[in-house]
């Protein structure tokens, strides 16, 4: 009987025991379920910074893209060029002088249509309009979308029809808008719109502003349009680019006495 009763005494644990062990169990528990909520979380946040960064500098090599390929084409919406008629009284024998052509470049602050012959894709013509527009998100930010279709050529002009293949460039909490430089005697001078132009601007930039605070967050962001003038002037005429002047004519050569 005393042995059995001893035996009763060491087998299975106290209430305090059990109380003790399962919280320090709660505890290990929990410990380890923070630490892993803090790490994924970090692990999340570091990336989505990486996507972000790799999305913005995929959407930088885009827009180079388009804007380094851009082509000096004319748009001539309404139909056949229109030439001046001849003032009475002219001289016969002189050929009346032509208009300027306007470029096919339609660029306001939060829209941008040109043609360009980045083609993108197995279906891609060889030169495309491209879209640029900037849409709200409310207090979301903005994203930059970008849309092409083809050009059909100056007597068809930017408005031939609605642009597909929507791509979203940049999305995100920052105020986005274009601004067009022109080049004079060294300097560069900006301008919200480049609309009824005969020549397209040197440079388009990019800016991006923190939507709270307005500060600008990728200061830099210009691109260089290498295009400044039609294919035309490939050959050696001098009347390509009317918008600058014309040489002058030589002089007759004498006949030698």
């Amino acid at each position: 009987m005393q042995a059995r009763a001893n035996k009763g005494r060491r087998g299975g644990f106290t209430l305090v025991e059990t109380l003790a062990a399962l919280a320090v169990t709660t505890s290990i528990i929990v410990g380890a379920a923070t630490l892993t909520h803090h790490v994924v979380f970090h692990f999340d946040h570091g990336a989505r910074g990486v996507d972000d960064a790799e999305r913005f500098a995929l959407a930088m090599e885009r827009l180079a893209r388009d804007f380094g390929a851009a082509s000096y084409a004319t748009s001539t919406p309404t139909g056949a060029a229109t030439r001046i008629a001849p003032a009475p009284g002219a001289a016969p024998g002189k050929t009346p002088e032509e208009p300027l052509a306007l470029v096919a470049f339609d660029g306001a602050a939060e829209r941008l249509v040109f043609v360009t012959s980045s083609a993108v894709g197995a279906r891609a013509a060889r030169e495309e309009i491209v879209t640029l527009s900037v849409e709200s998100m409310g207090e979301d930010g903005a994203r930059l979308v970008r849309r092409r279709t083809p050009w059909l050529g100056p007597r068809v002009g930017l408005d031939d029809g609605p642009a597909r293949d929507l791509v979203v460039l940049l999305e995100g909490r920052f105020d986005i808008s274009f601004a067009y430089g022109r080049v004079e005697q060294g300097a560069t001078n900006w301008s919200a719109d480049w609309r009824g132009e005969t020549e397209l601007p040197r440079l388009v930039r990019l800016d991006l502003r923190d939507k709270d605070t307005g500060e600008r967050l990728f200061p830099g962001a210009e691109f260089v349009l290498r295009a400044d003038a039609p294919a035309a002037c490939a050959s050696a005429n001098s009347k390509c680019l009317p918008a600058r002047g014309r040489e002058p004519e030589a002089p007759p050569r004498r006949t030698p006495t």
